[in-house]
């Protein structure tokens, strides 16, 4: 008989949705990706074609405006040509009035934009034709083309006109504002719309010999600007420096009548902004989007005449530009859209197809698990691939999710653990430190106190038996007026009345130095305090005149500077209740830090502080009520006006290791044992307020007791 094998339940296939297949969210992801790229890139298309329309715009205007520019520049060198002549003439000798009326009427001739042409003399001051003093030589076009020169006097009014005046004020040639006027040269008159060229010219000497005026008729800007702007569509429009209209082919009655350009539709806001254009801007063209009274959009262009300050415009509808532009975009883009889709569905198929080959494998072994727990059939009811791979993945997510929790809270107490191994290594560093100073101080201050107490005790008996022996020699001179020669000579030599004078004075100046010694071993062992690790009732006064005691050469003046000025305001402080030994560390630790604050001042000339004096102030007082009002607190304040600490320094002052000094000078402990000393031992507060450039205060505030009740009256 042969063993079967067991059989592996059977796999459940999971039918999976077209519409929610990855395959169709794909897709549809990607096609949705790639219109919203076509967007995009066919928006910044479309803004490029319409720079490009712009810019044939513009063009279209330029070129308009060069031409017209070059037939003023013709027009302006003709006059000048004739004022050249006449000024030859003259300069020749000629005198005769005909002359010149031959010449004007001549040069007209030749001036085929010319429709009038002239020169009148300063009646005053009659150069050319000195017989005659309202001379004003002209010449006329008809309108059959006919030239008729004319001479003879003037109407006097003529020479208070701007085409005389103002050529004479500017001293230059001017382009004068067109003008609607009667010709009455001609028969019959005509009613005439025209503007001049008018220039002064002079002889040699400089002196003003007439005015020549040319006219040019408004009718033939008109005719050249009348053809379309761009793609047969828009109009030219010529406009005065004043805003007179000068061509305008929409309605060429307006433009001879003068109309300003701002009385047309809505046109005065648009004007305005032209001009403030043109004003402000180093270009003297651009293109301003308009609407006009009837709702429609339009572009306008403009552009400076040089020669005379006009503004020559185009208008095109804004139709003209971007409708052909938007059509073209849009079926470009819905084209490549559609190209877009096919290429996408073809190649979305294919990677599908081989992602399900694949992931097949995967899926099935996700069925059998999935049947584990309705956690598992609650996941694996998801319709689509990736759904299906979820289950195998919850488990181990789940696991790594506690252990990472776990990770997290051990790497917490790991750093916390390390941070406190840290203050602990740093506070014994400086105990050890500090109980080390504390046995040599107090094992000096013993060694010296004993044969200073010998000498302090004997002092007074020396000084007793020395005046016993002084009174001994006084009585004896007293007795024995006439010594012996030998005691006389001995007395002179050993010069017995300056050492009686002397000795009095070198056993006081004795007493003085074992006094002095004597608190300076006070001093020492009461700074120490080795023999005190309990908390008892001290004078904190004591204690700080103790440090400054050790401190005190440092308060010395020097060669180079001068000393330290120490301050002291003691309030009426009880006894406190503390550890005076570490609190006598603090407050070596806060004054060696006042004292290396002044001293860079004093030594840094750069500090701006020349007259500097360097004090150093120590306050205390009692201070009752805060957040504990039944608990009365003694404070110690330590003030200085060296350079100050930065204000990012500050919060770090009182953090292990921190330090400013170079290395070597410091170790960045001595703020922190204080901040334990105070705040953790006697809890107590230790603030810092400072200012660069003007000094540091700290503030130390202790309760007065510790351990016992308030039962002491301060």
């Amino acid at each position: 008989m042969q063993d079967t094998a067991p059989k592996s339940p059977p796999r459940r296939r999971r039918n999976i949705s077209t519409v929610k297949s990855i395959g169709s969210r794909l897709f549809v992801s990607v096609l949705g990706g790639t219109l919203v790229g076509l967007g995009c890139a066919s928006y910044f298309f479309y803004q490029e074609l319409i720079k490009q329309a712009r810019a044939e715009l513009m063009a279209s205007l330029e070129v308009k405006a060069q031409n017209l520019e070059g037939s003023l520049n013709s027009f302006e060198n003709s006059a000048k040509l004739v004022a050249d002549a006449a000024t030859t003439l003259y300069e020749a000798g000629e005198r005769r009035e005909q002359v010149y009326v031959n010449l004007i009427g001549r040069s007209l001739k030749t001036l085929p934009l010319g429709t009038g042409l002239g020169f009148g003399q300063p009646p005053q001051k009659r150069l050319i034709i000195p017989a005659r003093k309202y001379a004003y030589p002209f010449a006329i076009r008809g309108k059959d083309g006919k030239v008729t020169a004319k001479g003879g006097d003037s109407s006097p009014d003529d020479y208070q006109e701007i085409y005389f005046t103002e050529p004479i004020k500017a001293g230059k040639p001017i382009w004068l504002e067109p003008i609607s006027y009667l010709e009455t040269t001609v028969d019959p008159p005509e009613q005439t719309v025209s503007t001049s060229y008018s220039l002064p010219f002079y002889n040699q000497k400089k002196e003003l010999l007439g005015v020549l005026a040319q006219d040019l008729e408004l009718g033939f800007l008109s005719e050249k600007l009348s053809k379309p702007v761009m793609r047969e569509n828009g109009y030219f429009v010529l406009v005065s420096a004043k805003g007179n209209l000068i061509a305008y082919p929409p309605n060429s009655e307006l433009a001879l009548k003068l109309k300003p350009f701002p009385q047309i539709s809505n046109y005065s806001q648009l004007w305005q902004q032209i001009q403030k254009n043109i004003q402000s801007k180093t270009t003297n063209s651009g293109i301003i989007s308009w609407q006009n009274a009837e709702g429609k959009r339009e572009f306008w262009a403009y552009r400076k005449i040089s020669n005379n300050n006009w503004v020559l415009l185009a208008s095109v509808p804004k139709w003209v530009i971007i409708g052909p532009l938007l059509q073209f975009t849009l079926i470009g883009t819905l084209l490549a859209a559609l190209g877009a889709s096919l290429v996408l569905a073809v190649v979305v198929a294919l990677f599908v197809k081989r992602l399900n080959q694949r992931l097949q494998p995967i899926m099935d072994e996700c069925s059998l698990l999935a049947e584990a727990s309705p956690k598992s059939e609650e996941l694996m009811s998801r319709e689509d691939e990736i759904g299906q791979l979820t289950i195998s993945f919850y488990n181990l997510l789940g696991q790594v999710t506690v252990n990472e929790k776990r990770l997290r809270k051990e790497m917490d107490k790991s750093a916390k653990a390390y941070q406190a191994l840290k203050q602990a290594q740093a506070q014994l560093i400086q105990t050890e430190k500090m109980s080390g100073l504390g046995q040599l101080v107090a094992g000096v201050a013993h060694e010296i106190n004993n044969p200073i107490n010998f000498i302090y005790g004997n002092l007074p008996h020396a000084s007793n038996y020395t005046q016993d022996l002084i009174r001994l020699i006084e009585l004896y001179q007293r007795k024995y007026p006439n010594p012996d020669p030998e005691i006389e000579d001995l007395t002179e030599e050993i010069e017995l009345d300056f050492l009686v004078e002397d000795l009095e004075k070198m056993l006081t100046s004795i007493s003085m130095g074992a006094n002095r010694i004597r608190e300076i071993v006070l001093s020492l062992r009461n700074f120490s305090r080795f023999d005190e690790a309990d908390m008892k009732d001290v004078n904190i006064h004591e204690g700080i005149d103790s440090t400054l005691l050790i401190l005190q050469n440092k308060f010395k003046a020097t060669p180079t500077h001068s000393a330290i000025e120490l301050v002291k305001e003691y309030g009426n402080l009880p006894l406190v209740e503390c550890y005076a030994g570490q609190l006598n560390q603090v407050f070596m630790n806060i004054l060696s830090n006042a004292i290396d604050a002044m001293e860079k001042v004093r030594c840094n000339a750069e500090e701006g502080r020349e007259n500097f004096t360097p004090t150093l102030t120590i306050r205390t007082e009692v201070k009752t009520g805060g957040s504990d009002s039944s608990q009365p607190r003694a404070v110690i304040r330590i003030k200085d006006n060296g350079c100050g600490i930065p204000s990012e320094h500050q919060s770090k002052l009182f953090d292990p290791f921190f330090t400013t000094k170079p290395v070597g000078k410091g170790t960045g402990l001595g703020l922190s044992i204080c901040y334990q000393i105070v705040v953790e031992k006697h809890k107590g507060e230790l603030r810092c307020v400072s200012e660069v450039g003007e000094g540091t205060e700290f503030f130390i505030e202790i309760p007065i007791y510790q351990t016992k009740p308030m039962s002491k009256i301060l």
